[in-house]
């Protein structure tokens, strides 16, 4: 009896162990995580770690809302305050993440009261910090959260707060310009104000006021920032007489030019990831002339870049002069170009600089006409070509661009007509001095966002891209056959406009199934994407036969989406939706 209790014990330990190692170690989804913590207490105990680190805690100061499931800040206090923290909120098992928000005139984050009870009990173990929706009265307050009582901090966003009596900063602001100028010598903080881990900053002004905190002073005391993102900049806010070097945006780029120049060696030396692609949610037509002399002088050596280069005439102007600035560094580009454009910028670059490093090139809008720009990125991985019109489902935009489709939209410019979609693929003449004998031997994946695309123009993209893992393209069913065909090491393939039928899909030639390349030939592909067809509704249909013959017998699909309903049996259907839940 003492064997068997012993054996099954040992055998207790052993899962134990295996179930702390799976939670520690696979890739954390909110969601599927809060399914496994349901199982049994074990598994809600066990995986409880994983869950605290990785899990953002939402705070919320304000009466308590239906649609918003969050932790009153009233009850929060409460918790922390109760002996032997029953909840672990401050031992080893306690929250890193937090998301503080507010009901409107609320202020009870950045009180002298929260000081103590709120930011010297938790502050210390706060490494992801959002702050949103908050209207912070007492400026001072903030500064000590971040300078002071948040040590181990790697991320921070602001988002859409609103920063009273920030009119305080007009003598820093001017302090600034002055040190810009050469002037004034630059006041470096003390070694305690200064937070060495924070790699990641974001702001959204939320189109309202100025931040609270002069943003030299601020940046000086985050020496190791890696990633810079901002949005919704009011350009306008407290400009002091309209003069522009004390508007937002021009203190907010040169206070990192002068950390950059003035604040020591390592001051801002890591920062590679600056997105200013929405900091105004309307689009750009020029990009300002003066922030674009400061962007060009900015000693900081970019690898990643995400901005609005304006629809203006001009725009290829500054283009061109950022990629020659740009060109031994850059390996991630986004360009958003709202779709107003009379023309592209294609002749601007057509002797443009070789960019050698450059993997990722992200186009939003009539930025090129063809793609003889290819010549200038010979190294190209990752290629993007949307046209900044389309509406395209949010989900399917985010597996491409790293922003939302509401702010897309957002950009657009009231009363202001689009210009012609630019068909980038039918405009390329393959033959041309640029592309004749260019192979594009890395490029793995080429997303383009609304073109039907015929069979020669697929069998020159396949010669020109040979390679391809990833592809978003507009076919019919001699293009989808030459895929099939060319890329037959595809995981992913997204078409759209899918005007492909069950002849594509199974090769049909004479009532004869696989008889030329079809969708059975793409033995590594795990996501299929069918999107909505062109012109001709009898097209983008799935039948009986493409789901038995095609779909369902294809080795390697693991994700099949669709947005048209199957002409198919109701079984055929349901067998479709039983393997590949929509």
């Amino acid at each position: 009896m003492r064997t068997v209790l012993q054996k099954r014990k040992r055998n207790f330990s052993i899962s134990l162990l295996v179930l702390k190692c799976v939670f520690s170690s696979i890739p954390f989804n909110c969601k599927d995580f809060k399914n496994y913590r349901l199982v049994c207490r074990l598994w809600l105990k066990e995986s409880l770690p994983r869950w605290r680190k990785e899990a953002w805690l939402h705070v919320r100061d304000g009466p308590r809302r239906q649609d918003n499931p969050s932790l009153l800040l009233k009850d929060f206090l409460q918790m922390l305050n109760m002996p032997d923290d029953p909840h672990r909120l401050l031992g080893e098992k306690k929250f890193h993440k937090y998301k503080l928000s507010s009901a409107s005139g609320r202020t009870g984050f950045f009180s002298e009261s929260s000081m103590t009870q709120f930011w010297g009990k938790v502050g210390a173990s706060i490494t992801h910090l959002k702050i949103m929706d908050i209207r912070v009265q007492q400026c001072d307050l903030l500064a000590r959260v971040l300078f002071e009582m948040t040590p181990n901090l790697v991320f921070l966003s602001l988002e859409r707060n609103i920063y009273e009596g920030p009119q305080y900063r007009f003598i820093e602001d001017v302090v600034h310009i002055r040190i810009m100028a050469g002037r004034t010598e630059i006041e470096k903080p003390n070694p305690s104000e200064v937070q060495n881990n924070l790699t990641h900053f974001e702001i959204n002004w939320g189109g309202v006021g100025r931040f609270g905190i002069n943003w030299l002073y601020f940046f000086l005391r985050f020496p190791n920032i890696k990633s810079l993102k901002t949005q919704e900049i009011d350009e306008n806010a407290d400009g002091h007489d309209n003069d522009w070097e004390l508007s937002e945006p021009y203190l907010f780029v040169t206070s990192v030019r002068a950390v950059q120049e003035y604040g020591g060696p390592d001051s801002l030396a890591k920062l590679e990831y600056f997105d200013i692609l929405n900091l105004k949610l309307i689009a750009n037509e020029e990009y300002p002339r003066r922030a674009m002399r400061i962007s060009l002088t900015t000693p900081v050596l970019l690898t990643s870049l995400s901005l609005d280069v304006g629809w203006g005439r001009d725009s290829g102007t500054f283009f061109y002069a950022m990629l020659v600035y740009l060109r031994d560094t850059l390996k991630k580009l986004l360009v958003y170009r709202g779709p107003y454009a009379q023309e592209s910028l294609s002749n601007t670059l057509c002797a443009g600089p070789l960019l050698p490093d450059l993997v990722e090139l992200r186009l939003i809008g009539p930025v090129f006409e063809n793609l003889n720009f290819l010549s200038i990125f010979p190294n190209l991985k990752t290629l993007v070509i949307f046209d900044g019109q389309t509406q395209i489902e949010t989900e399917v935009l985010h597996s491409y661009v790293d922003f939302a489709l509401q702010q897309l939209s957002q950009k657009e410019i009231p009363g202001r007509a689009f210009t012609d979609k630019i068909n980038v693929i039918a405009n390329t003449d393959f033959t041309s001095e640029q592309l004749k004998c260019r192979e594009m031997t890395h490029m793995r994946e080429f997303i383009v966002g609304h073109e039907l695309c015929n069979r020669e123009q697929v069998e020159k993209l396949a010669k020109l891209m040979p390679g391809l893992t990833k592809l978003r393209l507009g076919l019919g069913n001699s293009g989808f056959q030459v895929v099939c065909e060319k890329w037959n090491k595809l995981r992913h393939l997204d078409t759209e406009p899918f005007d492909v039928d069950e002849d594509g899909i199974l090769g049909i030639e004479n009532d004869e199934k696989y008889r030329h390349s079809n969708l059975t030939d793409l033995k590594e592909l795990t996501t299929l994407r069918m999107g909505i067809h062109s012109t001709d509704a009898e097209k983008g249909r799935l039948t009986n036969a493409s789901i038995i013959d095609g779909i369902l017998v294809a080795e390697s699909l693991r994700n099949v989406s669709f947005q048209r309903v199957p002409k198919a049996s109701k079984t055929v259907r349901e067998m479709l939706v039983s393997k590949f839940p929509q």
